[in-house]
């Protein structure tokens, strides 16, 4: 073959090369083996269910079955005993994934007790904000049942008060933790600071995430380590690696709608509430860069003036502006400046424009690789299929242990068919060859 000369392989009928059969029939069968194990494991923690004597049963409303207790606090409960704490939110909450019994889908239900202010009209008017927004996907929302549709937000279902709780039903992500628990030890507050390229790639995230609900005269008001999820794309996969060999991260804003319902008595303006978003969007950065949880009432408190917040901030910029670019020294300094209001959401979305390019690229990544995963799904359930097809044609129960059924006319040309596929009595190592043309019909 001449030097620079580059062949292409096509597909024939005729007799091909030797190839491992092993390798053929992975590629073309099924899932690759680390994609195979990490969703077993997604489907392992959605087959979880507590013990049906278990007292925290009594929590979950009758509407919904299968669940399973999601606070890390209710491990050690014993007997009749439930641990009561309150959340981030100021009230006792209790986290479970159910199924609910009207569709059998699987839902993050979210109770929270001792509720006095919270009304079923307060509920319905916080709900028709936000569940009557597509989030600028029109059309898609009805056909999904509802709900603010944003690939970075975990989309919120319903709000509904019963036992005496109220109640938020949101989408469930198996599987997913937390920022917090991701980077900061899992709450204790201290953690490394992360490689530039990750946090580029969550800081676009995030700001699409909020882009659209800012588009959608709402305000995210959860943009905090603790309830933003992050789940991690194929684990085990090299093409799906993030800068510095670390994992893709997938990120979503969880529990939206929950601040605007239990503190609708005490709402604030629209653009007050947008502006710190973008306050908290900056901590998260800070939070991000330094490796210590930094949260908005860390720096702006109450009674504090601008001098002493500058002050609580400078070393935090430091240390920025001597471990990272300065573009995004630029965009942290913008948002958290107290001297001066925080850069808007669009101005922040212009400023990353080049970043976002780079998050699109692998997105299509991701997207060939679900492509190809597909395609042996595919050839999967066509085998499973033709087995089938031929048991029906060859076993019928009716005529049960008689053989002259699959013995005569095109009844024995498939069961020769079918033997032939099984290849029971074949060398093992030959098996692999004849089951993956049988797959290949």
């Amino acid at each position: 073959m001449p030097h620079g000369h580059t062949s292409t392989t096509i597909p024939s009928r005729h007799h091909q090369p030797h190839r491992s059969h092993r390798s053929t029939l992975t590629n073309t069968l099924s899932l690759p083996a680390h994609e195979y194990h990490h969703y077993r494991e997604l489907s392992l923690i959605c087959a979880a269910e507590m013990e049906p004597n278990d007292p925290r049963q009594k929590a979950v409303p009758p509407s919904f079955c299968r669940a399973y207790c999601l606070d890390d606090r209710h491990e050690n409960d014993t007997g009749n005993t439930i641990t009561q704490q309150r959340s981030s939110f100021g009230y006792p909450t209790s986290v479970f994934r159910v199924t609910s019994a009207t569709d059998g889908n699987l839902y993050c239900l979210r109770r929270f007790d001792s509720v006095r202010c919270v009304s079923h009209k307060i509920a319905q008017t916080v709900m028709h904000q936000w569940l009557s927004s597509a989030g600028g996907r029109e059309g898609h929302h009805e056909a999904t049942g509802g709900g603010f549709d944003h690939p970075g937000v975990v989309r919120w279902y319903k709000c509904f008060l019963s036992q005496r709780a109220l109640f938020f039903v949101h989408q469930f992500h198996p599987g997913a933790a937390t920022l917090r628990e991701r980077f900061f030890g899992g709450g204790r507050g201290q953690g490394v600071p992360l490689p530039e390229g990750l946090i580029w790639s969550c800081l676009v995230q995030l700001v699409s995430a909020v882009r659209a609900v800012h588009g959608s005269g709402l305000a995210v008001r959860t943009l905090q380590l603790n309830h933003i999820l992050c789940t991690q794309e194929n684990p085990l996969s090299a093409s799906s690696s993030g800068p510095y060999g670390l994992p893709k991260l997938r990120l979503r804003i969880n529990c939206i709608g929950i601040i605007d319902i239990l503190e609708f008595e005490a709402r604030k303006g629209l653009e007050e509430l947008q502006a710190s978003d973008m306050r908290s969007l900056g901590c998260i950065l800070l939070s991000m860069t330094t490796g210590q949880e930094i949260s908005v009432n860390d720096i702006y408190r109450n009674g504090s003036t601008a001098q002493q917040q500058a002050q609580a901030l400078a070393e935090y910029f430091q240390f920025v502006q001597q471990n990272y670019s300065r573009e995004l020294y630029v965009l942290v300094h913008g948002l958290l400046n107290p001297a001066m209001p925080p850069m808007g959401v669009r101005t922040l979305a212009g400023n990353l424009a080049m970043r976002a390019f780079d998050e699109l690229d692998g997105a299509h990544g991701s997207i060939d690789e679900c492509s190809n995963a597909l395609m042996g799904i595919y050839e999967s359930g066509r085998a499973l299929r033709l087995l089938l097809k031929l048991a029906f044609v060859n076993d019928r129960p009716e005529f049960g242990i008689d053989k002259n059924w699959s013995e005569s006319g095109d009844c024995y040309i498939l069961k020769l068919f079918r033997d032939y596929s099984e290849c029971k009595p074949v060398f093992f190592p030959l098996r692999f060859a004849v089951l993956h043309t049988f797959c290949s019909c």
